[in-house]
């Protein structure tokens, strides 16, 4: 065998299917938990309802892409007949890779790391990320668990610091900032496109897996958000991230605070996002062009540095956003269509005689 082999042989174990539908939905919430903690800020009390609006629409949005998922290995069918599709998607994943540095560079200073400054953050984070990205998507998947039970404790001692400093008459009956809510949501919702990519990978309980990540990223938004109105007050509108001011105000203990354990999280879940948009770019480029996959990983973090730094948030996110629907929802109900037609066109030529099918075409 030769040497090239032997690469992608090996390169094809990283991205091997998950041992079991936990590790993709640990993968999928521990990504969107990153973006619910980077929630920019709060417009008002209907904003919960609209985050809850916005679960139920994406619930609904999922519907073709389950459908699709039954069919092993439909998603890379369909984008190596269609290769300028797998550019588009590799690139959405670039951008959204791209946002997620844009929210580290942003979020960095509210939550103190311990650097001298979030270029030296980020760039320390980065290098953590190539390595981790190296090590292939079935190794990120393994330590999706451990990941989990850190960001289930960080939980934990949230809610218990922030139990008594709950001041339900904070919240208002009026629906202000519920589209806001709707948009905030969908807009953070860029694993959607990768549970697309990653149904593939899962072998069994699919539909479990995805409908427990979207209920539990939804449950997780309406807690952080609850929370910050009836905790953190009229000081929500004034912070550009409710959360961190949230973690500051709630400490369990007086005299130990719990900033190490929310640093922690922080930086892990950024670490596993980045780490699992490289991961798929890296899928995709195998699939599409197996002599570049060697060079994914560091060519996709570069990508997303560069996207970072040249492109405006506001491009960034206006692009993502409105590419987020067509790639996660339209594409899958389009290729689900056709295949639904086509299906039916078979079922009505088995259906005529021989003789009549042979003059029919």
């Amino acid at each position: 065998m030769s040497k090239i082999n032997l690469n992608q042989d090996f390169n094809k174990n990283k991205f091997s299917k998950f041992s079991n539908s936990g590790q993709l939905f640990c993968i999928l919430l521990l990504s969107g938990a990153w973006s619910v903690i980077c929630v920019p800020a709060l417009s008002g009390t209907g904003q919960i309802l609209g985050s809850a609006a916005g679960c139920l629409m994406q619930i609904l949005l999922c519907l073709p892409m389950l459908a699709l998922a039954r069919q092993s290995g439909s998603f890379e069918k369909m984008i190596k007949s269609h290769k300028i599709l797998g550019i588009c998607y590799i690139l959405f994943f670039l951008l959204w890779g791209a946002q997620g540095f844009l929210q580290l560079w942003d979020a960095a200073p509210a939550q103190l790391l311990p650097t001298s400054g979030k270029f030296t953050a980020a760039v320390l984070i980065t290098l953590t990320c190539l390595y981790t990205s190296s090590c292939g998507l079935r190794a990120t998947a393994r330590s999706a668990p451990f990941v989990m039970g850190l960001f289930l404790l960080s939980i934990a001692v949230l809610i218990l610091g922030a139990w008594k400093r709950i001041d339900l008459s904070r919240i208002d009956l009026e629906r202000n900032g519920f589209w806001d809510g709707v948009q905030v949501y969908n807009s953070l919702s860029g694993e959607l496109v990768t549970a697309f990519v990653l149904l593939d990978k899962a072998k069994t309980r699919k539909n479990a897996a995805m409908n427990s990540y979207l209920l539990s990223k939804a449950g997780f938004c309406i807690l952080i958000l609850f929370l910050s109105i009836t905790v953190n007050g009229r000081l929500s509108q004034f912070t550009d991230y409710p959360f961190f001011m949230l973690t500051t105000l709630s400490q369990p203990l007086q005299g130990q605070r719990a900033d190490a354990l929310y640093i922690l999280v922080f930086v892990m879940l950024f670490i596993l996002h980045i780490t699992l948009q490289t991961g798929v770019v890296g899928h995709l480029v195998e699939v599409l062009f197996p002599a570049l996959n060697r060079y994914a990983a560091p060519a996709s973090l570069a990508g997303m540095l560069l996207f970072a730094w040249f492109l405006n948030p506001g491009i960034t996110q206006g692009i993502t956003s409105t590419a987020l629907p067509v790639l996660a929802f339209l594409i899958p109900l389009f290729i689900r269509t056709k295949q639904f037609a086509k299906s039916i066109r078979k079922q009505n030529a088995g259906n005529i005689p021989k003789q009549d099918q042979e003059n029919f075409i």
